[in-house]
């Protein structure tokens, strides 16, 4: 990473974290995760809310080290597009064949 980008990456990261930390924490707050309450809407609603924001969080910081690997932006860009469209299948064939291309170093 270059060191114009690394501010912004700090910037947007440490935002990032705030931002999952306090969706998912807002939500065991007021809807505790024990006991389970699968018959109410309420609880079922916001931690499928906050399994999203966490679900994303995860995903944009694994954006952050395909576009600092990849040889260029475009592939980075449309790896991090599918990840986010597509989910973990992709995640999974992104990893499979960086594996593949560095011999699991």
């Amino acid at each position: 990473m270059s060191s114009p980008t690394k501010p912004l990456a700090l910037v947007f990261y440490g935002l990032l974290l705030m931002l999952t930390l306090g969706g998912i924490a807002s939500t065991a707050y007021h809807y505790p995760l024990f006991p389970f309450q699968m018959d109410n809407l309420d609880w079922t609603a916001a931690w499928l809310q906050a399994t999203i924001i966490d679900y994303y969080g995860s995903t944009l910081c694994l954006a952050g080290i395909v576009l600092a690997s990849e040889p260029s932006w475009l592939p980075g860009i449309l790896w991090v597009i599918g990840f986010c469209l597509l989910g973990s299948p992709v995640c999974c064939i992104w990893m499979l064949l960086r594996l593949k291309r560095t011999g699991g170093s």
